[in-house]
């Protein structure tokens, strides 16, 4: 991989190929692919404007502000300040985005798993939450987001019983699996919105709905959910290589949750939604939350090894969980080699140093980027032989952009301080590799 000279492309002053720093990132446009990540410090959040319009927006970051409840590890700033809530940063952020086509909506929510840093935390404070007129739903980023811009089809892992995890037997997992129920019958009455789980191998559930005939280069496999995995081969599934729902409710119970002592609990993590995108030759990597931690206790924990098998590389992709130790594995990065990998980084131990490391491993010649990066864990990254210059952006919006060529892409660095979304890095283009 490598940049391409910059070419002239034609157009007016909203060409979106026209960036220049300081100023706010021009609109998305037909024949374009953006992928964004929002940054508001409390999780994860992807926009995704497909080359048609149709839109689709992957998790609604939602972890409680570190200024209100501290975590431990501490938690990052929140973006621009904890005044606002994570959904309405993400509400703002569509506000400016979305394109006229998608009518203030969005084609598709995808939620990765049942985590709150993906759907929405419920105030810990009881006094704090607000519940919804109609629904009777607590406001939640997912729910701010649903009632703002509405989801024409959310997908998700499947029924949250179906393998259930150490979140499933959790009591506020059970409270946010009712809140986001509840959110699902008040859309579908309210909007139409309707409701899937991830039909693992298919490349034709998540598509183009504006113009997919004009776009065939476009495609969204999907690789793994529920613990189901895609084989490669056709619309072929395996689902053997996780123990069935009923063995997985057998693993433990509510009280303890362990076959014996000091076995690891089941992880909601490896249940996330993995999919890889295509346009023209640019390819994308998205997986969720989905990890390897504890393989050498159970090692069906290991979810990354089954899909390292059936991946093609990327130019790009974010990293799984964060980039925290125990996810992005030698094995899915040696299959990916990404030429750039984002850190959607929301406490001070992500990214982790040995996950960077997989990375560099796999491609000497990666581009990391952190959403956030804190001092202190700079200082541990950089003690422990991550060579820091590596990183070509530490804070900020992340937009790649996808030229309608599918051949040549840029990154672009968007202030994250306020609302203006002005531009503060431009990287690029960098040239597909098939």
């Amino acid at each position: 991989m490598f940049v391409l000279a910059m070419l002239p492309i034609a157009g007016n002053a909203g060409n979106p190929a026209r960036f220049k720093k300081g100023k706010a990132l021009p609109q998305w446009r037909q024949g374009w692919l953006d992928i964004h990540s929002i940054n508001n410090g409390r999780g994860e959040s992807f926009l995704y404007i497909f080359p048609d319009g149709t839109t689709m927006l992957v998790d609604a970051s939602g972890s409680e502000p570190e200024e209100l409840v501290p975590l431990d590890p501490p938690g990052v700033p929140s973006k621009p300040s904890c005044e606002y809530s994570a959904g309405e940063v993400i509400n703002r952020y569509l506000d400016h985005y979305l394109p006229k086509v998608s009518g203030g909506g969005l084609d598709y929510f995808v939620l990765s798993h049942f985590h709150g840093d993906h759907m929405g935390l419920l105030p810990s404070d009881r006094s704090k939450r607000v519940l919804h007129p109609e629904g009777g739903f607590v406001e939640v980023s997912l729910t701010e987001v649903g009632e703002a811009h509405p989801f024409r089809k959310v997908i998700d892992r499947g029924d949250f019983g179906n393998r259930p995890s150490a979140t499933w037997f959790s009591k506020s997992g059970q409270e946010r699996n009712q809140n986001y129920q509840k959110f699902l019958a008040w859309s579908g009455s309210k909007y139409g919105t309707t409701h899937e789980a991830l039909q693992v191998g298919r490349d034709d559930q998540i598509r183009l709905v504006h113009k997919p005939a004009k776009y065939p280069g476009f495609s969204v496999r999907n690789i793994a959910a529920g613990g189901n995995v895609w084989t490669g081969k056709g619309y072929d599934v395996d689902s053997t290589y996780v123990p069935s729902a009923a063995e997985c409710m057998a693993y433990g119970n509510a009280k303890t949750l362990k076959l014996k002592k000091g076995m690891p609990k089941i992880n909601e993590n490896i249940f996330s939604c993995v999919f890889q995108l295509r346009y023209g030759i640019f390819d994308w990597y998205s997986g969720g939350d989905v990890q390897h931690k504890h393989k050498e206790d159970v090692s069906w924990f290991d979810m990354e090894l089954p899909i390292s098998k059936v991946v093609r590389p990327v130019d790009a992709q974010k990293m799984s969980h964060h980039g925290t130790l125990g996810a992005n594995s030698p094995e899915i990065c040696r299959a990916l080699r990404p030429n750039v990998a984002i850190a959607c980084a929301w406490r001070d131990v992500q990214p982790n140093a040995n996950t960077l490391k997989c990375f560099i491993e796999a491609n000497p010649d990666v581009k990391l980027i952190a959403t956030n990066m804190t001092a202190h864990n700079a200082g541990i990254l950089a003690a422990k032989g991550v060579d820091m210059s590596r990183f070509i952006a530490t804070g900020g919006h992340v937009v790649i952009r996808v030229h309608p060529h599918g051949d040549r892409y840029w990154v672009l660095i968007l202030d994250d301080g306020d609302f203006g979304y002005r531009v503060k890095e431009v990287f690029g283009p960098y040239a597909c590799t098939d």
